[in-house]
């Protein structure tokens, strides 16, 4: 479904319903507005009671992404994910199959893998038991001293996981969740246009943590609303994007925003045929609870957020770029390099740092709840999955399909 033009830009799979009403209320200078405005409570970002309802809920019960196809790219590839409440390894075996175990060994508890790589084995370095790919004990020096412990018999945990087109996710507890909340079925529509975006043949390019005083629900609410655009970021982004103005909608607990870059405007005319709507947008997908995957113009971000132990101040942040698979020139390393400072400066000197105030500012209890405009309506999407989804008094029934 996915394809390249022929000037390297992706194709979505149905630009048709979006595309009319973003150019529509651009021409008239107005956001498109939900029927009411919404809120929540200050105290969803600063309490540790709050925090710990959405550990035991949505982040140890939901699948997560925890990268893409690309970062498995051969039998014995192996990618450590350690902010998931329970340290995770995920291998690709000899036969291709995908695996997430538990990243603790069952002699001592010291953690087999240390980080992203390719190995025959998983191999403790504190006393050198070793795993198969799939987690059964292989080997145990001095087998003698530990009668009862037989290769094969003992393993590492396993947890959840799925393999699909070109993404890989986890569930980070071990009796699961039902199978109707692992992709593809729990996306909804959205599934379609990830697998249009044909990101099975992207590669990984670079990665950065971000160690942030900030509760993690403000990382993706910064991706939520393009009203603050014009004002926040308007030496950066800011005069790329139309500033107020979004198209979003709710499928299942997972929410998709297209925000329209300034050249939107040239689709005014054109026949359907020639819409690009990555071409002309950001298109942010939040996969719930805690995964925001932008499709840019010609690169994915990921940005996965977790929080920082039993802290609602803090929250730990891996970004991602991938980038189409191919030999990268020297210019496209410079292009690379150029979007990446352009990310990174945009988003931690401006978002982040702005989000860090809000978090104080919340803290000192002056402020009763946080209100979402009618023009932010992905907010208000997202924090209804969020009160939904952690069983809150406040939730309210709701469709699996929302739109803007």
């Amino acid at each position: 479904m996915a394809q390249l033009s022929a000037e390297g830009r992706f194709r979505v799979a149905e630009p048709s319903r979006v595309v009319p009403k973003l150019l529509d209320h651009l021409a008239r200078r107005e956001p498109l507005r939900a029927e009411t405005c919404a809120s929540v409570p200050a105290g969803h970002y600063t309490s540790r009671k709050h925090l710990q309802v959405e550990l035991d809920t949505v982040l140890r019960r939901w699948p997560q992404l925890v990268g893409l196809s690309c970062e498995l790219p051969e039998p014995g590839s192996r990618i450590v994910r350690d902010d998931m409440r329970v340290p995770v390894v995920v291998t690709r075996d000899a036969l291709g199959e995908v695996h997430a175990l538990v990243n603790v060994c069952r002699h001592r508890g010291a953690r087999v893998a240390e980080a992203d790589g390719t190995s025959r084995r998983l191999t403790c370095p504190y006393h050198a038991w070793s795993y198969d790919l799939d987690g059964a004990l292989a080997a145990v020096p001095d087998a003698p001293s530990f009668p009862g412990v037989a290769p094969g018999a003992c393993r590492l945990p396993t947890l959840p996981v799925i393999e699909w087109g070109g993404t890989v996710w986890v569930v980070p507890e071990p009796d699961g969740p039902a199978p109707a909340t692992m992709p593809p079925e729990a996306l909804g529509p959205m599934s379609d246009d990830l697998l249009a975006y044909g990101l099975d043949e992207f590669q990984h390019w670079r990665r950065h943590r971000f160690d942030l005083q900030l509760n993690w629900k403000l990382v993706v609410d910064t991706f939520l609303e393009p009203y603050h655009f014009a004002s926040l970021h308007g030496r950066s982004v800011g005069p790329i994007f139309v500033s107020n103005l979004c198209a979003a909608d709710r499928f299942g607990s997972h929410i998709r925003e297209v925000l329209p870059r300034r050249s939107i405007a040239d689709l005014a005319g054109l026949p359907e045929a020639d819409w690009e709507v990555v071409s002309h947008s950001a298109i942010v997908n939040v996969l719930f609870p805690n995964v925001v995957a932008v499709m840019q113009v010609d690169h994915l971000e990921t940005w996965r957020v977790y929080p920082q132990g039993n802290e609602p101040g803090r929250s730990i942040c891996e970004l991602d770029f991938y980038i189409p698979g191919g030999r990268v020139t020297e210019s496209a390393q410079r292009h690379w390099e150029s979007n990446w400072e352009l990310t990174i400066r945009t988003v931690l000197q401006e978002d982040f740092a702005m989000m860090a105030g809000v978090q104080r500012n919340l803290e000192c209890g002056q402020l009763d709840h946080l209100t979402f405009g009618r023009n932010e309506p992905a907010l208000a999407m997202y924090h209804q999955a969020l009160a939904e989804n952690c069983n809150m008094p406040d939730s309210q029934e709701t469709s699996s399909h929302h739109s803007l």
